[in-house]
């Protein structure tokens, strides 16, 4: 059974996705489509606007065959490593092809643009290191470093999915050079667009819109399939909320004011004396945002302070995770989240592969990677009335959605 493997975050699953799963399937000629997404916290370090179980379902529900968690540690990283994690997963199921989407649309620039890094790997390495010490953001960093090795590509890396893909073909080179990857073009909505439009718009406009009011918005307005909308709509029946950084704030101004700075300072991301930054400017912010605003610098940027911020409400120390990252190139515990009739016929082709372990419901025993994504979801639920909490945590101790 032919497989495409996609790498997707889906917060919300909107018709700019659907569009990547119709492509990606016809690009590949593939029967079936595996989906490898992020748990309750996301890349760029933000907690997911509804939690992980109810965004799988928004997959299966469109086309979507297998749906499997990238585990919380490779997930709140930067992109290389959040790339390696995910193509390590999307090899070791034995996918033909992973097709991502990129504001680029063509592969070779991707290629290109990888293959002179690689050639010019020392001085581009010092040139980065060098802009990344000045202060630059790492998007610049990464554009000037090719400008200093005389890169006469076209690839835009100021653009995040353009970012993502480059990590992608990196991932891809080291894992398994002999895995198809090809890219499509994201259509019409830029990624931080935050007005809605129509037919496409993007996440970050829904998830604006969510958070001013969900009355009267309907799934066309939203720009997102009807089972994707009902699916926002019982979570907030359930919730009375859609998550943001404003609700784990409390959260996060205890840690920061309880912790000593020799504690802090052992916070995966904790570097350059941060610490006591945080601690100065936790007293004097009334909330997220103000907090985020007073504390961002040219080198600690939004989504970096935000990805820390979800390491030190985990409490996941640099020990730690340099530990997991030593066995990256090991993920056997593949958790799966949600699946239709092909996506379970699927699994089972691969349960005699000896180096796989599927996970269909959290454990008492289980991996240090595993135990890190049942912290993560415990706290993600923390903001939640108790029976909120309770029922949506039921989820991890069942089996996955099927459809």
């Amino acid at each position: 059974m032919k497989a495409v493997g996609l790498i997707v975050e889906y917060n919300p699953l909107h018709n700019g996705h659907l569009h990547h799963i119709e492509q990606a399937k016809l690009k590949s000629n593939a029967e079936l489509v595996i989906a490898v997404m992020s748990g309750n916290f996301l890349q760029r370090g933000e907690p997911a606007i509804v939690d992980k179980f109810t965004r799988a379902k928004m997959a299966v529900k469109q086309r979507v065959d297998l749906v499997i968690e990238l585990p919380t540690v490779y997930t709140v990283q930067h992109s290389d490593i959040f790339a390696y994690g995910a193509i390590s997963i999307l090899n070791t199921m034995k996918v033909d092809q992973i097709i991502f989407g990129s504001e680029q649309g063509q592969i070779e620039p991707f290629i290109n643009t990888y293959d002179q890094i690689k050639k010019n790997q020392t001085r581009y390495d010092q040139e980065l290191k060098r802009q990344l010490q000045k202060g630059a953001n790492y998007p610049t960093a990464h554009t000037i470093a090719l400008e200093v090795i005389g890169s006469n590509q076209t690839l835009d890396l100021k653009m995040p999915n353009n970012i993502l893909g480059l990590s992608y073909i990196k991932a891809q080179q080291q894992i398994n050079p002999n895995l198809k990857i090809d890219t499509i073009k994201r259509i019409q909505a830029n990624y931080h667009q935050t007005q809605l439009s129509y037919p496409i718009t993007s996440a970050t406009s829904i998830r604006q819109q969510l958070s001013q009011s969900f009355t009267g918005e309907t799934h066309e307005s939203l720009s997102m399939p009807e089972s994707s909308y009902q699916l926002l709509l019982n979570y907030y029946k359930i919730t009375d909320l859609f998550h943001d950084w404003e609700l784990y704030f409390p959260l996060l101004k205890y840690r920061i004011m309880s912790d000593s700075f020799e504690q802090l300072n052992q916070i995966h991301g904790m570097e350059e004396g941060i610490e006591h930054r945080l601690k100065k400017m936790i007293i004097a912010s009334h909330s997220f945002a103000q907090f985020i605003e007073k504390t961002q610098t040219k080198r600690y940027t939004k989504t970096r302070l935000q990805r820390l911020f979800v390491h030190l409400l985990l409490q996941l120390t640099k020990d730690e995770v340099s530990r997991q990252l030593k066995t990256i190139d090991e993920i056997n515990d593949i958790r799966i989240l949600a699946m239709n009739h092909a996506g379970q016929s699927y699994l089972n082709q691969l349960k005699n592969t000896p180096e796989l372990n599927f996970i269909s419901q959290l454990k008492k025993k289980q991996s240090d990677q595993l135990a890190i994504d049942e912290k993560a979801s415990s706290i993600y639920y923390l903001p939640l009335k108790f029976e909120a909490q309770q029922l949506l945590w039921k989820q991890e101790l069942t089996p996955p959605f099927k459809v």
